[in-house]
């Protein structure tokens, strides 16, 4: 039933949002320009103290220079309140951004003469930005270019009035330079207030770029917000409606009801969720890799989106991004590798020994339905809130970033859903990181073509096998040789790159097949060997845990000298781009193969543990919602962020909140008894 009602909000957003890509109110901006009142409310604000709000909610100079904190975003808030009615004017705030480019020649004008005696003017230093300082502005210029690029936010702004697709700007080499704020009376366009500052204050003299300018209550409430709002409270109707009925008959009638009534049961879906039980054959450990590098992803992800923003200490983060210490979040991609590996091998495994051949051909469709109906619920219900509500629930100077990504999903819902984005709109997706979601779906429809040579001769299996690998394999190596990609994600010296590299490569299907097959030789193996002893010599299982950690860490280390300024051997990047990401999953693939049959030790007890069920559980729905928390969090930044490793791992373990809800539910469930009892207890004493 609950299915159902998603497919219902599909053809809605198709028939509802349709030419309301917008999140920002253009028509609005346009109607409060009036620039005969903005030159009579320039003039009044020249000799009134309300010009000293105005000027204190615009930038200064920044501090933090010489550390590469170049950019002043004033106060956001603060200009948008300015709203009051004098002299028959309504002068109200809007928070404008300029940019500077550094590379101008700028020509200080000379100090008015003075009659004080013995008063000497002094000059006006140009800010002391060395050759390496501007090397690393421009660096830092790239890599926000390649965040952009990343979180699919980099479009190419056709006119400086599409204000609703104006994000900071990513400028040529030449025009690299800081950003700032002005907070300008709303009747004004921001041309005509930097000239009139520019006449009456020659020190301003600069070019500038515009950049975008905000206004109160510019977020218009579009039909997406409708559909959404309707959709959820059906929803939300539902469960209240089908929670009260399944308690009713549970705790008054002590009967149970249809498997329809509960469908939407708080009580009884939370029983279900938050039970545990252990079948026999069930790989473990599994859910202690899944759980950890799901984290991993997520921490990745909040310290490679904090480069949206302006950072204050430019200079320390970039020999951060260089230092041995960052490797660790450098090479967090790979675990994108370990979920294609998962998917592979248990495709193989839930599959090939529990159903004949003959049944699975008939039945065929049905393993591409149930695929599509565990991801699409969740999937859709995210790509409405991107589309909707999440554009209302915070604001900021930078939330520009999130009304393009709910533009996105606007524009492209459906390809998200259809799961071919990587190839449709790859610069423009809806939901950026569900590029794996495309690839992954992708890869388990080729998956049953395979499986069909699984059932019967080990021989055929085993050839088909070793094809499939060896045909993905040529096509990266094809792929990494001809492009020539750099092996790191985000090299400055490469930002360049990034683009044909995510569209070519990142997001290609045929270059990040090979940990998808390798899962499914890990699969099959587990199949052969299920319920059976295999007995291998500890001397060998010792070479192969041996050999195992050293590939890991030889995928995870060669990051480091690849993210050097001097590195240039490229023929070490396009090996690594062919086969470490092979390595890597062959080496996860080992450790699960060892664990489930007795060689894990202690790696299989701590993998195995009661507290990874629950994240493991969690981690779909964990991976669809982390990374819209946070772009929502990076766009209610109101000042440039100062990066520290404290900071990013305090704002990773925020973005692991929603994992800690359903424990506490756990908990509840749990002491249920006790808490009813203690109830009880207490409401029979407030009755006496």
């Amino acid at each position: 039933m609950h299915r159902s009602v998603f497919l219902v909000l599909v053809s809605t957003i198709v028939s509802y949002c349709e030419g309301y890509s917008s999140t920002f109110d253009n028509y609005l901006y346009e109607t409060v320009l009036n620039s005969t009142e903005c030159d009579e409310q320039l003039h009044f604000l020249v000799n009134s103290t309300l010009k000293w709000r105005f000027i204190d909610a615009s930038a200064k100079i920044p501090s933090g220079i010489l550390s590469g904190n170049v950019n002043d975003l004033g106060d956001y808030y603060q200009c948008l309140d300015i709203n009051q009615h004098i002299k028959n004017m309504d002068v109200q705030g809007k928070y404008c951004t300029v940019t500077v480019p550094l590379d101008q020649v700028i020509q200080l004008p000379e100090w008015p003469d003075v009659n004080w005696p013995n008063i000497t003017l002094p000059e006006i230093p140009r800010p002391p930005l060395d050759n390496e300082t501007m090397r690393d502005i421009e660096s830092y210029y790239k890599l926000r270019k390649w965040a952009m690029m990343m979180a699919s936010l980099d479009r190419q702004v056709d006119s400086v009035e599409d204000i609703s697709t104006r994000v900071f700007p990513m400028m040529t080499t030449a025009q690299y330079g800081p950003t700032f704020a002005i907070c300008i009376p709303k009747v004004c366009s921001t041309k005509q207030a930097m000239d009139f500052i520019q006449d009456r204050y020659p020190f301003f003299n600069i070019e500038y770029n515009e950049s975008f300018c905000r206004l109160p209550n510019d977020k218009p409430f579009t039909p997406a917000d409708k559909v959404a709002i309707t959709v959820f409270s059906i929803i939300g109707f539902l469960i209240i409606i089908s929670t009260a009925y399944d308690c009713y008959h549970v705790f008054i009638l002590k009967t149970e009801t249809n498997v329809l009534h509960r469908a939407f049961s708080v009580y009884t879906n939370t029983r279900r969720f938050l039970t545990f039980k252990t079948h026999p054959g069930a790989l473990e450990c599994v859910d202690g890799i899944r759980a950890i590098s799901m984290a991993w992803v997520v921490i990745g992800h909040t310290y490679a989106l904090t480069l949206l923003g302006f950072v204050h200490n430019l200079e320390e983060t970039l020999g951060w991004l260089r230092k041995f210490s960052s490797t660790w979040v450098n090479s967090a991609p790979l675990t994108v590798d370990t979920f294609f590996l998962l998917s592979g091998l248990l495709g193989v495994y839930t599959t090939v020994g529990k159903i004949s051949r003959d049944r699975f051909i008939r039945v065929i469709h049905l393993f591409y339905i149930n695929r599509l109906l565990r991801m699409f619920p969740l999937l859709a219900t995210m790509v409405l809130l991107q589309a909707s509500l999440l554009n209302h629930v915070s604001d900021g100077p930078f939330w520009q970033n999130v009304a393009l990504a709910t533009e996105n999903c606007r524009q492209y819902w459906w390809s998200a859903l259809l799961h071919i984005q990587n190839y449709v709109n790859s610069n423009q997706i809806c939901l950026t990181h569900t590029w794996y979601l495309s690839v992954d779906m992708q890869l388990y429809i080729v998956c049953p073509i395979i499986l069909l040579m699984l059932f019967g001769d080990k021989k055929i299996a085993y050839i088909a096998l070793a094809g499939i690998l060896l045909l993905s394999l040529v096509s990266s190596t094809l792929i990494s040789f001809l492009y020539n990609f750099s092996a790191a994600l985000a090299h400055p010296d490469r930002i360049s790159e990034f683009g044909n590299y995510a569209k070519y490569y990142y997001f290609n299907t045929l270059a990040r097949a090979p940990p998808f097959f390798v899962g499914m030789i890990f699969g099959y193996l587990l199949h052969l060997w299920k319920d059976r002893n295999i007995r291998i010599s500890k001397i060998n299982v010792a070479l192969l845990w041996s050999l195992s950690f050293a590939m890991m860490a030889f995928c995870i280390f060669s990051v480091y000298p690849v993210m050097q300024l001097e590195h240039d051997a490229q023929i070490f990047d396009n090996f690594l781009n062919a086969y470490m990401r092979t390595i890597w999953s062959s080496a996860v693939g080992w450790l699960i193969f060892a664990c489930v049959n007795g060689y894990g030790g202690p790696i299989n007890w701590f993998l195995s543990l009661h507290m990874w069920k629950l994240p493991a559980r969690l981690s779909y729905a964990m991976y669809l919602v982390h990374f819209p928390i946070i772009m929502i969090a990076n766009g209610s930044w109101v000042k440039t962020h100062y990066f520290t490793n404290g900071d990013n791992l305090y704002r990773f373990m925020a973005d692991r909140l929603l994992v800690h809800i359903p424990r506490c539910i756990c908990f509840v469930h749990r002491h249920r008894r006790s808490i009813l009892y203690v109830a009880k207890t207490f409401i029979g004493r407030r009755r006496k």
